[in-house]
């Protein structure tokens, strides 16, 4: 655990007891309450020559022997004198469940109404990786419909059967923009079909959608060109009269099936094809890969923590429709709510420009 110093010094103020008073500042601020973790070590420094005649000290009474408490003495040592150099007061917090720190108070014990409350607090994970199990996810899930207890394997094939065919229709809609990847193929003399099937070393096998293409020269290393590509569809595609036309690609179409072809037009001549490795020309696409299936109950998902919400409240909804039909509804607004919030929060920031409509005379 964290050892935090905090500096004390000593001057008129107000706080709860009394004002035009002494008061303890810590780390400069007129006697605040302090919020102590528990594990944590925390030195507090009266060295400054305002703390002479001061001393600090702990009580679980407020303003401790000044109200009829006593000095409060787990984990805290004391050392030197206050206003000279060295002089600390050490406090290690105890953690309160094992024995039971109370809400303790700082003090001077000399003088009444000089410090405040210190809260003890339990420690923070320390993690912000949270990735529920699918048997969690589950089990939230199923909660949600409110059927509880002992629940069968079936019910568990079935919610594990449902999670899979709601991210399919999550596919449909086009959200998972966490999962858009790039892919590098090389270009071939003369190819005009590029598929898993015929580069299954750098064509991908998980595509779900092609958002953006390009080819790459990297004859240059230190400087790639980069040109774009246009996207037609299967009816400009199918027009084409001669699909095996070489040159530099301009267009290409993606054949929409379970393991997906994208097409080049012009197929790729000697100029712009690839005869080393790495390759010298490269056919470049973005694209958003399918969500992976559930797999095993200790797996985790493929999602990320901004759509855990929505994914739980998605998977409640298809549980209703097989044993809550009365909650489906409600269920179902819930959903398509996380559904709006997850999006939103998955839009990126860009600053938007907008420009007058502007006239211009012919001179008459």
């Amino acid at each position: 655990m964290a050892t935090i110093t905090y500096t004390v010094t000593v001057a008129t103020g107000t706080n709860w007891y009394s004002a035009n008073a002494n008061k303890y500042y810590i780390n400069g601020e007129v006697a605040p309450i302090l919020y102590l973790q528990e594990g944590n070590t925390y030195v507090f420094n009266q060295s400054n020559a305002s703390n002479s005649g001061h001393p600090l000290r702990f009580s679980s009474t407020k303003d401790g022997t000044h109200q009829s408490g006593v000095a409060y003495t787990t984990g805290v040592t004391s050392t030197g004198t206050p206003g000279t150099s060295g002089a600390n007061t050490t406090i290690v917090v105890a953690p309160v469940r094992i024995v039971g720190a109370p809400v303790l108070f700082y003090y001077c014990t000399v003088h009444a109404g000089m410090g405040n409350t210190t809260q003890t607090i339990a420690p923070t994970s320390g993690t912000t990786e949270y990735n529920p199990q699918f048997d969690e996810i589950i089990d939230e899930a199923y909660d949600r419909t409110n059927l509880r207890g002992v629940r069968t394997g079936y019910h568990l094939r079935s919610a594990r059967r449902s999670l899979n065919i709601m991210f399919q229709e999550w596919a449909n809609r086009g959200i998972h923009l966490w999962k858009v990847k790039l892919a590098k193929v090389p270009l071939v003399l003369g190819q005009a079909e590029y598929n898993y099937a015929a580069d299954s070393d750098n064509f991908p096998i998980d595509i779900d959608t092609v958002l953006e293409a390009y080819y790459r020269d990297n004859t240059d290393t230190a400087a790639p060109q980069d040109i774009a590509l246009t996207k037609i569809d299967r009816s400009q595609y199918s027009q084409t009269p001669n699909k095996l036309t070489q040159g530099t690609p301009s267009q290409y179409y993606v054949e929409r099936k379970l393991n997906p072809s994208i097409f080049l037009y012009a197929t790729p001549s000697s100029s712009v094809s690839s005869t080393s490795t790495p390759a010298n020309f490269q056919f470049c696409f973005y694209y958003i890969a399918k969500i992976q299936d559930v797999g095993a109950y200790n797996f985790t998902s493929d999602v990320v923590n901004r759509f855990y919400p929505c994914m739980i409240s998605g998977l409640s909804y298809y549980l209703s429709l097989k044993v809550s039909p009365d909650l489906s509804q409600e269920l179902e607004r819930r959903y398509e709510s996380e559904m709006l919030r997850a999006l939103d929060a998955d839009n990126e920031g860009a600053s938007t420009f907008i420009s007058p409509q502007t006239f211009y005379g012919d001179g008459v």
